[in-house]
Protein backbone atom coordinates (compact mmCIF):
# COMPACT_ATOMS: atom_id res chain seq x y z
CA UNK A 1 0.00 0.00 0.00
CA UNK A 2 2.95 2.68 0.82
CA UNK A 3 4.06 2.23 -3.06
CA UNK A 4 0.53 3.39 -3.87
CA UNK A 5 1.05 6.78 -2.16
CA UNK A 6 4.42 7.45 -3.07
CA UNK A 7 5.12 9.00 -6.86
CA UNK A 8 6.66 6.05 -8.82
CA UNK A 9 10.13 8.01 -9.39
CA UNK A 10 10.87 8.31 -5.99
CA UNK A 11 10.38 4.77 -4.71
CA UNK A 12 13.62 2.46 -5.11
CA UNK A 13 13.88 -1.39 -5.64
CA UNK A 14 13.83 -2.14 -2.07
CA UNK A 15 10.94 0.60 -1.06
CA UNK A 16 13.83 3.12 -0.01
CA UNK A 17 14.67 6.49 -1.67
CA UNK A 18 15.71 6.80 -5.70
CA UNK A 19 19.50 6.81 -5.64
CA UNK A 20 19.70 9.51 -7.86
CA UNK A 21 18.00 11.65 -5.35
CA UNK A 22 20.93 11.09 -2.94
CA UNK A 23 23.69 13.11 -2.55
CA UNK A 24 27.40 11.64 -2.74
CA UNK A 25 30.26 13.24 -2.19
CA UNK A 26 32.18 11.77 -4.78
CA UNK A 27 29.84 12.18 -7.26
CA UNK A 28 29.26 15.66 -7.06
CA UNK A 29 33.04 16.15 -6.97
CA UNK A 30 33.07 14.66 -10.49
CA UNK A 31 30.49 15.85 -12.07
CA UNK A 32 31.34 19.52 -10.74
CA UNK A 33 35.18 18.86 -12.63
CA UNK A 34 33.19 17.46 -15.40
CA UNK A 35 31.71 20.81 -15.79
CA UNK A 36 34.92 22.57 -15.18
CA UNK A 37 36.67 20.60 -18.21
CA UNK A 38 33.86 20.71 -20.43
CA UNK A 39 33.24 24.41 -19.85
CA UNK A 40 37.03 25.37 -19.95
CA UNK A 41 37.20 23.74 -23.39
CA UNK A 42 33.85 24.92 -24.78
CA UNK A 43 34.89 28.33 -23.37
CA UNK A 44 38.47 27.83 -25.55
CA UNK A 45 37.46 26.18 -28.90
CA UNK A 46 33.83 26.35 -28.85
CA UNK A 47 31.91 29.54 -27.31
CA UNK A 48 34.50 31.68 -29.65
CA UNK A 49 32.63 30.04 -32.83
CA UNK A 50 29.43 30.14 -31.27
CA UNK A 51 29.76 33.76 -30.37
CA UNK A 52 31.10 34.49 -33.98
CA UNK A 53 28.69 32.68 -35.74
CA UNK A 54 25.90 34.28 -33.46
CA UNK A 55 27.54 37.46 -34.10
CA UNK A 56 27.68 37.13 -37.43
CA UNK A 57 24.05 36.22 -37.95
CA UNK A 58 23.19 38.89 -35.81
CA UNK A 59 25.03 40.77 -38.62
CA UNK A 60 23.21 39.42 -41.31
CA UNK A 61 19.70 40.08 -39.88
CA UNK A 62 21.07 43.80 -39.21
CA UNK A 63 22.03 43.90 -43.07
CA UNK A 64 18.52 42.41 -43.76
CA UNK A 65 16.67 44.80 -41.91
CA UNK A 66 18.49 47.75 -42.97
CA UNK A 67 17.93 46.68 -46.90
CA UNK A 68 14.64 46.19 -45.81
CA UNK A 69 13.89 49.59 -45.25
CA UNK A 70 16.45 50.75 -48.13
CA UNK A 71 13.81 48.89 -50.04
CA UNK A 72 10.80 50.09 -47.98
CA UNK A 73 12.30 53.97 -49.03
CA UNK A 74 12.95 53.57 -52.65
CA UNK A 75 9.73 51.85 -53.08
CA UNK A 76 7.87 54.55 -51.02
CA UNK A 77 9.88 57.03 -53.88
CA UNK A 78 8.82 54.69 -56.57
CA UNK A 79 5.47 54.93 -55.90
CA UNK A 80 5.32 59.02 -55.30
CA UNK A 81 7.16 58.84 -58.74
CA UNK A 82 4.21 56.65 -60.03
CA UNK A 83 1.44 58.44 -58.38
CA UNK A 84 2.74 61.87 -60.39
CA UNK A 85 3.37 59.80 -63.36
CA UNK A 86 -0.37 58.54 -62.83
CA UNK A 87 -1.57 62.23 -62.31
CA UNK A 88 -0.05 63.83 -64.93
CA UNK A 89 -1.31 61.32 -67.56
CA UNK A 90 -4.83 61.72 -66.51
CA UNK A 91 -4.50 65.69 -66.97
CA UNK A 92 -2.86 64.79 -70.34
CA UNK A 93 -5.83 61.95 -70.95
CA UNK A 94 -8.32 65.08 -69.67
CA UNK A 95 -7.07 67.47 -71.92
CA UNK A 96 -7.08 65.11 -74.75
CA UNK A 97 -11.06 64.45 -73.81
CA UNK A 98 -11.89 67.98 -74.27
CA UNK A 99 -9.84 68.49 -77.66
CA UNK A 100 -11.29 65.35 -78.49
CA UNK A 101 -15.14 66.58 -77.50
CA UNK A 102 -14.23 70.14 -79.34
CA UNK A 103 -13.20 68.66 -82.48
CA UNK A 104 -16.37 66.68 -82.26
CA UNK A 105 -18.54 69.51 -81.33
CA UNK A 106 -17.01 71.78 -84.88
CA UNK A 107 -17.16 68.70 -86.73
CA UNK A 108 -21.16 68.13 -85.69
CA UNK A 109 -21.46 71.95 -86.48
CA UNK A 110 -20.01 71.60 -89.74
CA UNK A 111 -21.48 68.55 -91.04
CA UNK A 112 -24.97 69.79 -89.44
CA UNK A 113 -24.20 73.16 -91.73
CA UNK A 114 -23.48 71.33 -94.57
CA UNK A 115 -26.46 69.23 -94.36
CA UNK A 116 -28.99 72.19 -94.26
CA UNK A 117 -27.19 73.84 -97.60
CA UNK A 118 -27.27 70.82 -99.41
CA UNK A 119 -31.46 70.37 -97.93
CA UNK A 120 -31.54 74.20 -99.18
CA UNK A 121 -29.72 73.53 -102.38
CA UNK A 122 -32.18 69.87 -102.92
CA UNK A 123 -35.82 72.38 -102.28
CA UNK A 124 -33.64 74.61 -104.65
CA UNK A 125 -33.36 72.42 -107.20
CA UNK A 126 -37.14 70.82 -106.14
CA UNK A 127 -38.98 73.94 -106.49
CA UNK A 128 -37.37 75.18 -109.68
CA UNK A 129 -37.66 71.71 -111.63
CA UNK A 130 -41.85 71.70 -110.25
CA UNK A 131 -41.78 75.33 -111.67
CA UNK A 132 -40.08 74.16 -114.45
CA UNK A 133 -43.10 71.49 -115.08
CA UNK A 134 -45.64 73.45 -114.15
CA UNK A 135 -44.25 75.63 -117.14
CA UNK A 136 -44.48 72.79 -118.98
CA UNK A 137 -47.60 71.70 -118.15
CA UNK A 138 -49.31 74.72 -118.30
CA UNK A 139 -47.60 75.34 -121.94
CA UNK A 140 -48.87 71.76 -122.97
CA UNK A 141 -52.24 72.60 -121.46
CA UNK A 142 -52.64 75.65 -123.49
CA UNK A 143 -51.36 74.20 -126.63
CA UNK A 144 -54.02 71.31 -126.43
CA UNK A 145 -56.87 73.71 -125.51
CA UNK A 146 -55.81 75.55 -128.86
CA UNK A 147 -56.42 72.36 -130.37
CA UNK A 148 -59.62 71.39 -128.92
CA UNK A 149 -60.75 74.61 -129.69
CA UNK A 150 -59.25 74.83 -132.97
CA UNK A 151 -61.44 71.22 -133.47
CA UNK A 152 -64.16 72.13 -131.89
CA UNK A 153 -65.09 74.95 -133.59
CA UNK A 154 -64.06 73.48 -136.57
CA UNK A 155 -66.58 70.83 -136.47
CA UNK A 156 -69.27 73.99 -134.90
CA UNK A 157 -68.51 75.71 -138.10
CA UNK A 158 -69.30 72.17 -139.96
CA UNK A 159 -72.67 71.80 -138.03
CA UNK A 160 -75.04 74.32 -137.40
CA UNK A 161 -77.03 73.09 -134.85
CA UNK A 162 -79.59 73.73 -132.54
CA UNK A 163 -79.13 73.51 -128.71
CA UNK A 164 -80.12 70.49 -128.14
CA UNK A 165 -77.36 69.23 -130.81
CA UNK A 166 -74.71 71.83 -129.15
CA UNK A 167 -75.39 69.91 -126.22
CA UNK A 168 -74.74 66.49 -127.34
CA UNK A 169 -71.50 67.76 -129.44
CA UNK A 170 -70.25 68.85 -126.24
CA UNK A 171 -70.88 65.57 -123.91
CA UNK A 172 -68.85 63.38 -126.89
CA UNK A 173 -66.14 66.01 -126.83
CA UNK A 174 -66.03 65.41 -123.51
CA UNK A 175 -65.74 61.82 -123.97
CA UNK A 176 -63.17 62.10 -126.27
CA UNK A 177 -61.11 64.02 -124.11
CA UNK A 178 -61.46 61.85 -121.23
CA UNK A 179 -60.46 58.88 -123.45
CA UNK A 180 -57.32 60.61 -124.46
CA UNK A 181 -56.39 60.96 -120.93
Amino acid sequence: MAALTQPLGLIGAEGGTNPLLQVTPGLALWTILVFLVVFFVLRKWGFGMMIAKLDQRDQAIRGAIEDARRQKQEAEKILVEQQAVLNQARRDASGMIAAAQEQGERERKRIATEAREEYEKTVARGRAQIEQETRAALTQIRSTTASLALEVAGKVIRQTLDQPGHKELAERFVREIEKQQ
